[in-house]
């Protein structure tokens, strides 16, 4: 949001509740993946364990 520590600490509940909603609609960021999505792109893409700690 590039404001100063000053402002930020000064505005009130009301004011940055103001400023997260007005910075949040100019962002162009994606939305957050939904459960179902997370789980099946872990579905698809799952960690691999490094040999050194494979259970034998």
């Amino acid at each position: 949001m590039r404001i100063t520590p000053e402002v930020f600490w000064a505005m009130s509940l009301g004011e940055w509740r103001a400023a997260v909603n007005g910075f949040a609609r100019r962002s162009h960021r994606a939305a957050p993946l939904s459960r179902a999505d997370l789980e099946h792109l872990m579905q698809l893409y799952p960690d691999e364990v490094p040999p050194w700690r494979a259970q034998p």
